[in-house]
């Protein structure tokens, strides 16, 4: 019941205390780059456009590889019968 009355931030929030949140985050960012651009300047920028995308790629690849073994990995569980004698699955 409390919380019904409690004001929302942007009812509470004016003008000047948003601009100053808004400055506040823009002051983070630059401290963020100012801290990676030493290392990329020395080695390079961490990964490209492509190759976040080919690793992107390579995880899906991945995840669906391990989904398949899962699948096929409990697929004779629940049958006696779908087993060979060398216990693996038919």
């Amino acid at each position: 019941m409390m919380n019904d009355m409690m004001p929302t931030i942007e009812e509470a929030a004016t003008p000047d205390i948003l601009a100053q949140i808004e400055h506040e985050e823009w002051e983070r960012g630059n401290e963020e780059r100012e801290r990676w651009e030493p290392l990329e300047a020395e080695h390079g920028p961490l990964l490209t456009k492509a190759d976040l995308d080919a690793f992107h790629a390579d995880m899906l690849r991945e995840s669906i590889a391990l989904d398949i073994a899962l699948e096929n990995a409990f697929k004779c569980d629940d049958d006696e019968d779908d087993w060979f004698d060398d216990g693996t699955c038919k």
